[in-house]
């Protein structure tokens, strides 16, 4: 058997030999082979015929398929578009989406180039975020619990996901979906605090798709100040993030994405705030049905949303990110302010549509407990679980808004992939059992 590198050498030896020996031996060099067990070099004498007849020319050909003979007639020229495509096919990096077989992922990961890829772009996002938040934003980490009976995403309307309830230890309680409220909680710690940050798993209860994962990793921070602040902070971020993995990853990215465009597009957009628009904007500028659809079915007292498809719809019109805002209050959590004058009707929130869609949630939160009350009682919330998060208000009133972005996502919008699943290493989805 040859050894690719013993015949890339011979390969590289016979096109630095080839031109010297016209003028020397009056001879050139071919190369043949490729059999399972040889290759080798053959000398071919050039002997020139006096009073030759010039062969006419003969036309350019290209075969895509073997015609049966090896001819020395010359195909047309390759263009730059031609090489640049068949050299991406050659070193473009694929997921093997082995998490469709648990039993075999294990161990097919460890020799998969995407996954050892994935590895080091995973570290980056990690120290990436630590450096944004703690030395541009001055923002404090929170060790946070995965466990509480306080999910921001219950039973009720608006909720965005399937709470996941657990029994540990004889007690009942989530596996939380978001630490949003515990970040809430730690901007009381400290007086002045700007803001309060964590990189942690949450957990969603409803069938995984390329767009959903059971277990993923969020990052979220809460900071004082309003909406207007948190979108600054949000798109600070992802600059930051972006610029990151341009500069230690170039190479993964452009063998996965084909082209590192994208990710230099956005740097440039964010040089100044990324377009805004309202729901009701949005509304208007769907082509088709199929962009819309009602907070609950069949019931438009409840208010409308976008679809996957409305989202795609913005991201293209906007130019790949645009933050969409003034949602329906009741296709959205509780804990979102109401944006004065709209009757309870709308919502402070916003959603960042980068790739996949809603990329980074964002919100203002209520700043006292009569507010907070009022809400959970319009989303037809119980109250129980949520008398600390009402009385926290009275302890210490603060003003704050805060973001997450699934992490996922946003890797999915930096390689232009489209499924999430491809973006766990180790995989954690609903009625599947992966090791380790």
């Amino acid at each position: 058997m040859i050894w690719r590198k013993s015949v890339q050498e011979l390969l590289l030896w016979t096109i630095k030999v080839r031109p010297l020996l016209k003028p020397t031996l009056g001879s050139s060099l071919m190369f043949e082979g490729f059999e399972i067990d040889y290759a080798h070099a053959k000398l071919i004498p050039l002997v020139p015929q006096p009073n030759a007849i010039k062969p006419p020319a003969v036309a350019s050909q290209f075969c895509p398929t073997y015609t049966g003979y090896v001819t020395s007639a010359d195909g047309p020229p390759a263009s730059k578009e031609d090489l640049t495509e068949i050299h991406t096919k050659i070193t473009k990096t694929t997921p093997p989406q082995s998490w469709k077989d648990p039993q075999t992922h294990a161990a097919s990961a460890i020799r998969s180039k995407w996954y050892r890829d994935l590895f080091q772009i995973q570290n980056t996002l990690f120290h990436s975020t630590v450096e944004y938040f703690n030395n541009k934003c001055k923002y404090a980490y929170a060790l946070t619990p995965i466990t509480t009976d306080t999910i921001s995403s219950p039973m009720g309307l608006g909720s965005d996901s399937e709470p996941v309830l657990v029994n540990i230890l004889d007690q009942d309680v989530y596996l939380a979906d978001s630490m949003q409220f515990v970040l809430e909680y730690f901007m009381r710690f400290h007086e002045g605090l700007p803001g309060a940050y964590y990189v942690s798993p949450s957990f969603r209860g409803e069938d995984p798709d390329a767009t959903h994962l059971n277990q993923f990793y969020h990052v979220e921070c809460e900071l004082l100040g309003d909406m207007n602040v948190a979108i600054s902070i949000a798109e600070g971020y992802v600059a930051h993030l972006t610029q990151a993995m341009l500069k230690q990853h170039s190479s993964i990215i452009l063998n996965t994405a084909g082209t590192l465009s994208h990710a230099q597009e956005l740097l440039k957009n964010l040089e100044k705030p990324l377009p805004r628009v309202t729901l009701d904007q949005a509304i208007h500028i769907m082509p088709s049905s199929d962009c819309l659809e009602w907070v609950q079915e069949g019931q438009p007292q409840f208010g409308r949303k976008l679809t996957r498809n409305g989202e795609k719809v913005l991201i293209e019109k906007y130019g790949g990110a645009v933050w969409l805002t003034e949602m329906d209050h009741l296709g959205v959590p509780f804990y979102q302010a109401y944006v004065e004058g709209s009757g309870r009707s709308k919502a402070k929130a916003a959603d960042l549509l980068l790739g996949l869609g809603e990329t980074v949630g964002l919100g203002e939160r209520h700043s006292t407990p009569e507010m907070v009350q009022e809400a959970l009682q319009h989303h037809a919330v119980p109250e129980d679980s949520y008398k600390w998060y009402i009385n926290m208000r009275q302890v210490i009133p603060l003003l704050t808004s805060g973001w997450g972005m699934g992490t996922e996502r946003y890797l999915c919008w930096l390689l232009q992939h489209n499924d999430v699943r491809d973006m766990q290493i180790i995989p954690r989805l609903k009625a599947k059992k992966f090791m380790p």
